[in-house]
């Protein structure tokens, strides 16, 4: 916060009552327990008592240890925000490095035609799962946080990282337990691929951020079910892997169901609805 308002706000402390108001008023979505402290002019350890009635009438959310969110009153009935309107300033808060994936990535794409009931974060270090009003919010310790392409995404508080169109395409590839199986994990590829220009020079970019067999995933699905141009560049990348053969789900065991042209062992029969 604000150095300036702090040291206001210690000069002329701010009722317990008002001060959600005073922080949405004041265009400020997110305090710690010391700056709470400070504008209240209490002890840092009487904050959490202070702020236990102001939480059971949901106009202000804890959603980590220290780390205090003022609800606007179109939130109060859910109990909370959505989590992607402080998701940054929590991770920030966390110093954790992080962006939004999977379902919750594609439908901020554009390309998920079911709502998805989770809130997919990855993030540098173990964060816990946790649930806050409507959010259920699920959190994927990834090594390479920071080396995806991510674009900022603007939300009422400010703007939040999320997975490229490309990143995203080949980690529901990857993860495909995450996204409901192999089914959505095609159908959220298909409908990636039609939100934009041709994206196989980014898929092609970002190929050597996910295990082979991702990349070999999404050209398969990509060949057989869109008109996508230019996977020849993506078959090519995905001959050159000391791993020579892939399967297109990690469910099943190998069958004899090889296209050489991928090097993907088909053993699951994919029926994308979209």
């Amino acid at each position: 916060m604000n150095a300036i308002i702090l040291q206001n706000t210690a000069k002329n402390p701010i009722k317990a009552t008002d001060i959600v108001s005073w922080l949405l008023s004041h265009g400020i979505s997110a305090v710690t327990t010391k700056e709470l402290a400070v504008m209240l002019g209490i002890p840092g350890n009487h904050v959490r008592q202070r702020m236990a009635p102001i939480t059971k009438r949901n106009e202000i959310i804890s959603p980590a240890r220290g780390l205090w969110v003022p609800v606007p009153y179109e939130y109060r009935l859910w109990g909370a925000p959505e989590a992607i309107y402080y998701i940054d300033q929590m991770m920030c808060y966390l110093e954790t490095d992080y962006y939004i994936g999977w379902l919750s990535a594609a439908d901020i794409l554009g390309a998920s035609h079911h709502a998805p009931q989770v809130f997919q974060v990855a993030a540098s270090k173990a964060v816990s799962n946790r649930e806050i009003g409507r959010s259920r919010m699920q959190f994927y310790k990834r090594e390479n946080v920071g080396a995806l392409p991510v674009f900022r995404y603007k939300t009422q508080t400010g703007f939040v990282k999320v997975s490229s169109r490309a990143a995203t395409m080949l980690s529901v590839a990857n993860d495909m337990s995450i996204v409901s199986g192999p089914d959505n994990a095609a159908n959220i590829i298909i409908e990636l691929n039609e939100t934009e220009e041709n994206i196989i020079i980014e898929i092609a970019a970002c190929a050597d951020k996910f295990p082979i067999s991702a990349l070999r995933r999404v050209g398969w699905i990509l060949e057989r079910f869109t008109d996508c141009e230019g996977l020849d560049m993506l078959a090519e990348i995905s001959q050159h892997s000391d791993v020579k053969l892939s399967k297109l789900s990690s469910y099943n065991s190998y069958s004899k169901r090889i296209d050489k042209r991928w090097s993907l062992d088909i053993n699951e029969r994919i029926e994308p609805d979209v």
